[in-house]
């Protein structure tokens, strides 16, 4: 790790609670998280539904994640929609910065588009 940034490797394992999507900050108190699983395999939570997917990141720090597959459990509106758009802005992450417990994906444009924090640093 150089000047506090990872790379791909150092993702693997951790778990992530989203901060913002876009601009929008999001609730402190959201249920919703992602975990970096063995294997590629993304695991996570959007509030109502299991989330899952394959990654693959590069030592470049390049990410490509998904399709996004979710379990499909009756849930209000509010949370569906959110739902949908915590998976489309993983879908469309193609680059990643991880400060040590930030981590901020980009669009292929470099926009920011989805901001998170790990909650198991300990």
């Amino acid at each position: 790790m150089l000047c506090g940034i990872a790379s791909g490797a150092a993702l693997q394992g951790s778990e992530w609670t989203p901060l913002s999507l876009g601009d929008v900050p999001l609730n402190a108190r959201s249920p919703a998280f992602v975990q970096f699983a063995s294997k590629g395999r993304l695991l996570g939570f959007g509030g109502c539904n299991r989330l899952f997917a394959e990654y693959q990141t590069s030592a470049d720090n390049d990410i490509f994640i998904g399709p996004v597959a979710a379990t499909r459990m009756a849930c209000e509106e509010d949370i569906q929609m959110f739902e949908a758009q915590f998976a489309a802005a993983l879908e469309n992450a193609r680059t990643f910065r991880r400060r040590e417990t930030q981590l901020t994906l980009f669009d292929s444009a470099g926009a920011p588009i989805l901001e998170l924090r790990q909650t198991d640093w300990d």
